[in-house]
């Protein structure tokens, strides 16, 4: 069993704490965010990626930046409620029993309190991350929890299709996806496939794309030349009816530089002081390049999504001292 620790580092200008269980580490901003700005294998590529024109800053003014890494949001997106500022110091993230709590400041323009709670298998790379809002108004919201990985750069997303069905043996629809006003299904970066659908990140900024689906096998990845990072959920009960976006549970969403791997829980009532939460669970593997056919992803991916499921079935992570 290895030994969890937990420091405070700098990476790419910013303060951070460092969580490992010597297997894999996560980096937290405390400059800003709060994000998770690093996931990775210990020496490994990081799963995220960092915007370059804006590392290292935290003067606490200006608009909302993306920054880069895993954030917490809550849907549906409107601009500006969305869009709330989250530059500048937070209090300190602290680690309780194994598991990391990091709790940003409430927002001022929504009353919405965030908080993400961080755990490591205590081997491996598996990371469970509960996603936690709380109504801080006097007033009822109605909100869901969303997750948003800004993933690494030179990859693309996998969401897989339905289990096929014959017309013969059933004559019900599998699932709804969803697309938006300017989502172009002619686009290059787009693979249609018969078990899988991909989008891959390229290209310049100012030609977005965007895709979401009900996803009831609860898994997506995302995948470059040297690792497959794994996202795994438990769907809601209730399935699409329950959810933002026209029933979406998965989402991904590039624009040039950058690209997003999503997730989101079922829309929530809270009154006044109540708390939403959503889980991830997270996985990391070291691959070569996979070819995007089916074929090569049943190969490569459906072992490592076994092993992600079944690292999310883990209880809570407990430690050696």
């Amino acid at each position: 069993m290895n030994t969890l620790t937990f420091d405070q580092v700098k990476f790419e200008g910013w303060d951070c704490v460092r969580l490992s269980n010597g297997d894999a580490e996560l980096l937290v901003t405390t400059s800003v965010g709060p994000r998770i700005i690093r996931y990775g294998l210990t020496g490994g590529p990081n799963a995220f990626h960092v915007i370059p024109e804006t590392l290292g800053q935290n003067d606490g003014s200006g608009p909302w930046q993306p920054y880069g890494g895993h954030r917490l949001w809550h849907a549906p997106e409107v601009n500006p409620r969305s869009y709330n500022p989250d530059h500048g110091p937070y209090g300190m993230p602290t680690l309780e029993n194994g598991v990391l709590r990091v709790i940003s400041p409430v927002e001022s323009t929504t009353g919405i309190g965030k908080e993400m709670r961080i755990s490591f298998a205590p081997n491996g790379s598996a990371v469970k991350v509960e996603h936690l809002l709380t109504n801080k108004n006097v007033w009822p919201v109605t909100l869901s929890v969303w997750a948003l990985s800004i993933v690494a750069n030179g990859g693309r997303v996998v969401l897989p299709q339905e289990p096929f069905v014959s017309h013969d043996d059933e004559l019900v629809p599998a699932r709804p996806l969803i697309l938006w006003k300017f989502t172009d299904m002619a686009d290059p970066r787009w693979r249609w496939g018969r078990k899988y659908l991909s989008l891959t990140q390229a290209g310049e900024a100012g030609n977005p794309q965007k895709v979401g689906a009900y996803n009831a096998q609860g898994w997506a990845a995302h995948l470059t030349d040297e690792q497959a990072f794994i996202i795994t959920i438990v769907p809601v009960p209730g399935g699409p009816a329950l959810l933002p976006d026209m029933g979406s549970n998965f989402e991904t969403y590039t624009d040039g530089p950058f690209q997003e791997l999503e997730t989101l829980g079922p829309l929530t009532p809270l009154e006044p002081g109540e708390t939403a939460s959503h889980t991830e669970f997270w996985t990391l593997a070291k691959t070569g390049p996979i070819a995007d056919t089916d074929a090569a992803l049943d190969a490569a991916l459906l072992p490592l999504v076994s092993e992600a499921i079944s690292a999310s079935r883990l209880s809570s992570p407990t430690y050696s001292s």
